[in-house]
């Protein structure tokens, strides 16, 4: 069986991805309440581990490398990524993974690409799913990789006002949805993940990352058609749930079903966990009550090409405000290079794959 063919299946595995902040989590949540889909939490796949193996994704590995493989993926069904995850307590059996993978490897030696499906598949299995995917949002500047390794695949980029997405990232703080009680060590963990998530704030770092996550979207679709890369407005998701979702579930040619719409809310920087919650309007213009002016003036001179382009509004009368935010960049840059060094790889190439499309267009 072919590359091509081997990840075709019911409807084709399903990616989500987008800008930090921007939706990506309700979006997952309600195509998990879908009868057939089951998505992955996110896996940081192929901006981590596949460039760390160093085989391009397709390449044979070795005994040692599948074992790297099963190590890293397991662990994510216990705790999300670099929670620090143990592989025995997750959803998914060694047992399991081992024997998919070797079934998908047939007389060949496995794949990196081959145990993220093998893992994926498990996991949607678990819940009595068909159709497998993940979404991990930095997954926008590896959306070549994702449709190259996974013919089949379709990719729902999230794309949210740059305003909203600022001030849910200053803001955001865990909202609850973790069991602490069965789990208790996992708490420091998510605190530390806090701690490192509020140094790697400043108006100017988000703004500029959404620019190159919004032009590397943009760049996907028209690449590879909109038949495979569809740009989802958070917008639109919340202003009209249900057509927005009977709209994606026909593009991803699955049938409606009304459970998407009671999605729990997760991971709100600003509302308790709720399961059944369903979509909330609230937070589409949260960000003009949080923002200072200060912030909102930087952001439109920062995103203002893109925030044109994509049809938002600017506001007026902020002018050239928000010197400060200038003055405390610089600072502020190698203060999030610290937080985030561990979870970067090669640094070079993870901000160059990140600044890339904001030189484009």
């Amino acid at each position: 069986m072919s590359h091509a063919e081997s990840d075709m299946g019911q409807g084709g595995p399903i990616f989500i991805c987008g800008p930090s902040r921007s939706g990506t989590a309700m979006l997952r949540s309600a195509l998990n309440l879908h009868p057939l889909v089951h998505l992955s939490g996110e896996t940081h796949y192929f901006d981590d581990l596949r460039v760390a193996l160093g085989t391009g994704g397709d390449g044979p590995l070795t005994p040692e490398q599948v074992d790297q493989c099963e190590a890293y993926l397991l662990a994510l069904g216990h705790r999300p990524y670099s929670h620090g995850g143990d592989p025995d307590k997750g959803r998914v059996s060694r047992a399991d993974f081992r024997a998919r993978v070797e079934e998908l490897a047939g007389d060949k030696a496995p794949t990196a690409d081959q145990c993220l499906r093998a893992y994926c598949e498990l996991e949607a299995r678990y819940h009595g799913k068909t159709i497998w995917g993940e979404k991990t949002p930095r997954h926008i500047f590896r959306i070549d990789d994702i449709l190259s390794a996974y013919p089949g695949a379709r990719v729902v980029c999230m794309i949210r006002d740059p305003r909203a997405v600022v001030a849910s990232y200053r803001d955001w703080k865990n909202q609850g949805g973790f069991d602490f009680d069965k789990d208790p060590g996992h708490k420091e963990t998510l605190e530390a993940d806090h701690r490192r998530a509020k140094r790697s704030y400043h108006p100017i770092i988000i703004a500029s990352l959404w620019n190159g996550a919004m032009r590397s979207a943009l760049a996907a679709e028209a690449r590879f058609g909109k038949d495979r890369v569809r740009l989802q407005r958070f917008e639109d998701v919340v202003g009209d749930p249900e057509a927005e979702m009977r709209a994606l579930l026909q593009w991803l040619g699955l049938p409606f079903d009304p459970a998407v719409l009671e999605m729990p809310m997760s991971n709100s920087s600003y509302e308790k966990f709720s399961e059944g919650r369903g979509v909330s309007k609230q937070p589409v213009d949260r960000w003009k009550s949080k923002l200072t002016p200060g912030e909102i003036a930087v952001i439109q001179r920062v995103s203002g090409k893109v925030i044109d382009r994509l049809g938002y509004e600017r506001v007026a009368g902020v002018g050239l405000g928000g010197l400060k935010h200038y003055a405390s960049f610089p600072l502020a840059v190698a203060r999030a290079y610290r937080a985030n060094r561990a979870r970067m790889g090669s640094p070079m190439k993870f901000l160059w794959r990140r600044l890339r499309p904001m030189l484009g267009s």
